[in-house]
């Protein structure tokens, strides 16, 4: 009798685990590529979204951005890399899965680069600022995804960068198109 409850208990809980593995491998990670704009420039994101709950996410981004700087009629390029990591929230959506919209905020880190590094411009002259700097600052963000099938969804994204120590502009708009891939 009691090696026969013994299986059953053991039974119940296999089944109870494999049953939680598989509701908590329910959509759980996606990812996102993201081409747009950025000031007078483009910029790229490659996106990792990390589901906390039904509505909850940690969102890591890697970010490629390149503009450029009008001097004295000269053009400076300025090339920005940074990770964001934020923790966003579903505001709408709909229950069929057919569209969601969710905002965030997070921190960042990142490095830009002004004139390729070269404090040197054109015509002799010479950039006053840090031509390479560490940057730290926030994001907040709006992501908004229409899902074309269960595993693939166009992204929208939006967001504004505050690089609290930029040479050339703390507030740094985004916003891009591209394609989200979600991994069960």
């Amino acid at each position: 009798m009691s090696r026969i409850f013994f299986f059953k208990t053991l039974l119940v809980l296999i089944i109870a685990f494999i049953s939680s593995i598989a509701i908590a491998q329910e959509h759980k990670v996606a990812f996102s590529f993201t081409g747009g704009i950025v000031d007078d420039g483009f910029a790229g994101f490659v996106t990792v979204d990390y589901k906390v709950n039904d509505y909850d996410y940690i969102q890591l981004n890697a970010q490629a951005s390149f503009t450029n700087l009008e001097l004295q009629e000269i053009e400076i390029p300025i090339n920005l890399y940074a990770f964001q990591a934020g923790f966003f929230f579903d505001i709408l959506r709909n229950n069929s899965r057919t569209f969601a919209v969710g905002i965030g905020v997070g921190g960042l880190v990142g490095y830009e680069i002004i004139n390729g590094g070269d404090p040197e411009i054109q015509n002799n002259l010479r950039l006053d600022i840090e031509t390479n700097t560490l940057l730290y600052g926030a994001y907040a963000g709006i992501d908004a995804d229409i899902f074309l099938s269960p595993t693939v969804a166009i992204n929208i994204k939006a967001n504004e960068a505050y690089h609290i120590n930029s040479n050339v502009g703390e507030l740094t708009p985004y916003i891009g198109l591209g394609l989200k891939l979600i991994i069960k």
